[in-house]
C-alpha cells in the first residue's frame, strides 16, 4: 500500500505514512500533505491499473490466511488427542426455478455430496444426508412463522407453516467420498451437520436465477409470497422512477 501511495502521491515511500482522514483510513505524504483512501488504492489496483508501470502490475491488495487447528496424531496408549473439528464437509448444488406468474419456486435437480471420513455404516449416514437436507430446504422455502403487525401468530396449524414431507421433498442426488480422518482411531468424522447446507445453496441459486431482474436475496427464507413481494415491488419502484424521469425531462 505505501508502494502505491507513493507513486501515485508522487513522492518516496519512506515518506509515506498511515492515517485517518475526513473519509476514512488513508495514506499520506508528510512532505505535501497530499493524502489517498484505502479505497482509491483498491480502484488503482483492481479497476485502473493501466496507470501503473510494468514493474508494479504485480501488486495486489489481496490477502488469505488460513488458520491450521493445532492437531496431533492421538496418543494411543493414553487414548487421548486434539479430536475436534472432524465434522463432515459437504458440497451442495441446487437448480432452481422461480415461475413468473405464480412466483413459486422448484427445485428441479438437487445434489449433495458428503465426506464423513470412514464410513461404518453407509444406509445410515445416507439417510443422515437424506434428512439433514430435508430440514435445510424445508427452512429455505416452506416452513415459516408469521405474524401480524401486533404480534399475533398467524401460522397456527401445521398446514400454515407447511412443513416439508414425502409430498414435497425433491429427489436427491446423493454421493460421497471418504478421506479419512487422522484425529479419530476409525477414521470417521461427524456426520449429520448438513443441514444448513440446503439454506446458502437455494438462496445462491435464487439470487442466481433473479440477478437480471436486480433482485438481491438478503433472507435465508424465500417463498413464492416474498418472491412475489420482492418482484413486484422492484417492478413498481422502477416503473415509479422511470415516471419521475419523464416528469422531469417535459
Amino acid at each position: 500500500m505505501k508502494r502505491l501511495a507513493a507513486f501515485v502521491l508522487e513522492t518516496k515511500e519512506d515518506d509515506i505514512q498511515f492515517g485517518l482522514g475526513t473519509q476514512g483510513p488513508e495514506l499520506r505524504a508528510k512532505s505535501t500533505g497530499k493524502s489517498i483512501n484505502y479505497w482509491g488504492l483498491a480502484n488503482i489496483v483492481n479497476v485502473n491499473s493501466a496507470v501503473l508501470p510494468p514493474e508494479m502490475h504485480e501488486i495486489t491488495l489481496n490477502c488469505r490466511y488460513i488458520w491450521r487447528a493445532p492437531f496431533k496424531v492421538p496418543d494411543k496408549k493414553r487414548k487421548y488427542g486434539n479430536l475436534t473439528l472432524t465434522y463432515a464437509s459437504q458440497l451442495h448444488i441446487a437448480v432452481v426455478e422461480v415461475d413468473r406468474e405464480t412466483f413459486i419456486p422448484t427445485i428441479l435437480d438437487y445434489v449433495a455430496v458428503d465426506d464423513c471420513g470412514t464410513v461404518i455404516n453407509p444406509p445410515i449416514v445416507e439417510g443422515q444426508v437424506y434428512g439433514a437436507t430435508a430440514h435445510g430446504i424445508g427452512a429455505a422455502l416452506l416452513e415459516n412463522c408469521v405474524y401480524d403487525a401486533v404480534g399475533n401468530m398467524l401460522t397456527s396449524t401445521f398446514s400454515d407453516y407447511t412443513p416439508i414431507t414425502a409430498m414435497n421433498m425433491p429427489t436427491i442426488k446423493y454421493g460421497h467420498i471418504q478421506t479419512p480422518s487422522p484425529h479419530s482411531y476409525s477414521g470417521a468424522k461427524g456426520m449429520g451437520e448438513g443441514g444448513a447446507a440446503p439454506i446458502h445453496t437455494i438462496s445462491a441459486a435464487l439470487q442466481d436465477a433473479l440477478f437480471s431482474n436486480g433482485i438481491i436475496i438478503e433472507d435465508s427464507f424465500n417463498n413464492a409470497d416474498s418472491l412475489f413481494r420482492a418482484l413486484v415491488v422492484k417492478e413498481i419502484c422502477q416503473a415509479e422512477k422511470l415516471v419521475m424521469l419523464e416528469r422531469r425531462a417535459s
